[in-house]
């Protein structure tokens, strides 16, 4: 199994089942940190995150 994503660099990324089990064997301080390396997945901001508003997805509309 594989997925191909696209990044924000617009390169793509092919993730095979060798990943997900490199993935499944990192502890998860090894997974932390690997995220936290990714400019991809840099967490948000305190200030980003009081931005942020709830979502009901019944109550949005789609543009016609």
């Amino acid at each position: 199994m594989s997925k191909t994503y696209q990044k924000t660099d617009d390169t793509t990324v092919t993730v095979t089942e060798e990943h997900y089990k490199k993935a499944r064997e990192m502890s998860e301080e090894e997974r932390h940190q690997a995220a936290l390396d990714d400019p991809d997945a840099l967490p948000l901001t305190d200030k980003q995150l009081k931005q942020l508003k709830p979502v009901n997805p019944r109550l949005q509309r789609t543009k016609k």
